[in-house]
């Protein structure tokens, strides 16, 4: 099987990380907010405009690829799955990295680098701003993501294996599947294959 694999939020913890950092930013700058963590887009659950979480990704986001926590044992499950004889296909649109300057290169890099650190598996990379181009390329036969737009889109093309997140747990219906982490996107895949 074609597996397609997110990089943040579901091999990385994407939550902490901004929860944490960004609420730092957020008081340095004499910035106000009220958190809500149901909100799916990062400025949306801090109550500030996109301007702001723009800036913060600006500055932050080098930082972040380095330094960002691998999810549940992520590794370990994904190089199962790809001793089960499945194809692993790393699709992401992480900020910056599909630019074609020297900031993209260096978040390729960063990325690259962070994979390896944290000895995950992957058989290819695309690095994107369109995933369901990717998704339809390399005739992948299900997605891992955890961002609720994108799981409504690529449920359309392909199932969609959800990473549970407070944002996205209310995706429900036609080609959605939602898991409670890698043991479960793993068993999940298992009953796929029966």
């Amino acid at each position: 099987m074609v597996i397609g694999v997110d990089i943040d939020g579901v091999l990385c913890n994407l939550n902490n990380y901004t929860w944490r950092h960004f609420k730092s930013y957020l008081k340095e700058n004499n910035i106000s907010f009220k958190f809500n963590k149901s909100k799916e887009k990062f400025h949306e659950q801090f109550n500030v405009s996109s301007v702001v979480e723009d800036d913060f990704w600006e500055k932050y986001s080098l930082h972040y690829a380095k330094v960002v926590k691998m999810n549940n044992h992520a590794n370990y499950y994904i190089q199962k799955l790809h001793n089960d004889g499945h194809r692993i296909v790393i699709i992401t649109s992480r900020s910056f990295s599909y630019l074609d300057n020297e900031k993209g290169a260096k978040m390729r890099e960063a990325v690259k680098k962070w994979l390896s650190k944290n000895k995950i598996y992957y058989d290819t990379i695309y690095f994107t701003y369109n995933k369901i181009e990717v998704i339809k390329e390399e005739k992948v036969e299900v997605m891992i993501e955890d961002d609720a737009n994108n799981i409504e889109n690529f449920s359309k093309v392909v199932p969609v294996i959800i990473y549970k997140t407070p944002a996205n747990k209310k995706c429900k219906g036609k080609n959605k599947i939602l898991t409670n982490g890698w043991k479960d996107i793993y068993k999940t895949i298992n009953k796929m294959q029966a």
